[in-house]
């Protein structure tokens, strides 16, 4: 069920992906990593619906993760954006080209050969340290906040990259904060609620809200949705495995698949992510009035 519940996310988050870049794209810069940013965008009802099926998709993503190590249900969400161009594909009757098609098959096929290539462990407890917590809250909450200051000072490709880079990190952040929240709701809700879990959820979820939208608003889907395709699982894996204990498996010919299946998977996202379908035309983003 884990894998199940992981892709059924993909699908609403690609969904809800679709609405959100699309308006948050015609946002002022000026508001960029402001809260202003989120009230601006929240007067529009199509953004307002993407949030709400990105919290439909959080919820089967902490049911993916209540049980599934986030080595394995992390790399799944790779595939949001193949669920978002499909999505797109059919809602506009738009049939995709031989080079579209070619980017689902690589971002499949990729996800697929890490999965099968690296073995990894299947479920895990979020159950780590004081000390192990403390390292990670402050290390990635330090870096994703000093990547997204470093983007919001910077311009053109670099303000998006840079942008998407501390998206990714956030998002990662979230994921591990989400998998010890479903693991804590096993508890009872009322034990979950005198925990700290549900409160660093709310506070990471909002970060990665106001980062995300802010990379979004850059106008370069190219650049910024494979990176934080990319980004948000790396971390996540890495953190699944140095903080939770999880394993994968790199003796060998695993170690020259997991690098080759990660490359493919990028090229897939790339690919995918400049069809015009899910990359809307240049924006002049406005500035406000003086």
């Amino acid at each position: 069920m884990t894998i199940v519940f992981a892709l059924c996310a993909d699908f609403v988050f690609g969904l809800g992906v679709a609405l959100q870049v699309r308006i948050a794209t015609e946002a002022p810069r000026s508001d960029s990593l402001r809260f202003g940013l989120l009230v601006r965008l929240a007067r529009r009802p199509m953004w307002l619906l993407g949030i709400l099926l990105e919290i439909l998709g959080f919820a089967l993503y902490a049911a993916a993760l209540a049980h599934g190590s986030l080595v394995l249900v992390q790399p799944l969400l790779m595939l949001d954006l193949v669920f978002t161009l499909a999505i797109c594909a059919a809602a506009t009757r738009t049939p995709l080209a031989a080079r579209d098609w070619a980017g689902v098959a690589a971002t499949i096929v990729g996800v697929s050969v890490f999965l099968v290539a690296v073995a990894p462990e299947r479920s895990s407890v979020a159950v780590a340290g004081a000390a192990g917590w403390l390292m990670f809250v402050t290390t990635a909450a330090a870096t994703a906040g000093a990547v997204a200051i470093w983007g919001r000072r910077s311009s053109g490709i670099r303000r998006s990259t840079l942008l998407a880079i501390a998206a990714g990190l956030a998002n990662g952040f979230m994921a591990v904060v989400t998998k010890a929240f479903a693991g804590e709701l096993e508890h009872g809700v009322a034990q979950t609620l005198r925990s700290w879990q549900p409160y660093a959820v709310v506070v990471a979820g909002i970060f990665a809200m106001l980062v995300v939208q802010s990379a979004y608003q850059t106008g370069h889907p190219s650049i910024v949705l494979p990176t934080i395709n990319v980004v948000d699982p790396l971390v996540s894996v890495l953190v699944g495995v140095l903080l939770f204990g999880e394993t994968l498996t790199l003796t060998g010919f695993r170690s020259v698949a997991f690098v080759a299946s990660i490359a493919l998977a990028i090229a897939g996202l790339v690919v995918l992510s400049r069809n015009p379908l899910v990359q809307p035309e240049e924006v002049a983003v406005a500035e406000p009035s003086r």
